[in-house]
């Protein structure tokens, strides 16, 4: 594990069993740089996925929001997500998640993540139960910050619309 002030990060090397990367920032997310860096030589998938701050909630606008953790904990869990994804997943062969905390704007990317598969479906489905444990399972705590001048912490499985997250992770 690598630590500075605003960054935390875990690194298992490319070719290891199981490579991923890990990480928790303060800063905007390397986009770009982890698409990358997100691909493998046996692999014809690579996979991204953008989590981004919306501009509503139930329907009132927001403004911004904050994420905040114990950031030692939620780096261990997210490890352990990964150590998940790839039990149920074996032919995976690249996962790399980084979350931003701290105040950020709408539109910015909170959670990034890339999957390397040798193939489409299996990439998909590993990719979705990253998103789907990670909301479930590390404790992130979620703040938004409305046009009115209110704040509301949310819990981290609560979406835009009634229907968010219906369809519960293979465990």
């Amino acid at each position: 594990m690598t630590t500075t002030q605003d960054l935390l990060e875990i690194t298992t090397p490319f070719d290891e069993a199981r490579p991923r990367y890990v990480a928790i920032t303060r800063a905007d997310i390397d986009q770009h740089g982890l698409a990358d860096r997100g691909g493998h030589p046996a692999c014809g998938a690579v996979l991204t996925f953008s989590g981004t701050v919306r501009n509503h909630h139930l329907a009132r606008p927001v403004v911004q929001l904050a994420y905040e953790a114990y950031a030692p904990m939620a780096l261990k869990e997210m490890d352990r997500v990964i150590d998940a994804m790839y039990d149920q997943y074996s032919d995976v062969r690249l996962a790399q998640v980084v979350h931003r905390f701290g105040t950020m704007p709408v539109g910015a990317s909170s959670i990034f993540l890339t999957v390397a598969a040798p193939h489409r479906p299996e990439g998909f489905a590993a990719l979705r139960f990253l998103i789907d444990r990670i909301k479930r399972d590390v404790p992130i705590w979620k703040k938004e910050f409305y046009a009115d001048g209110e704040t509301d912490w949310l819990h981290p499985e609560d979406g835009c619309c009634h229907h968010h997250l219906t369809a519960k992770p293979k465990t």
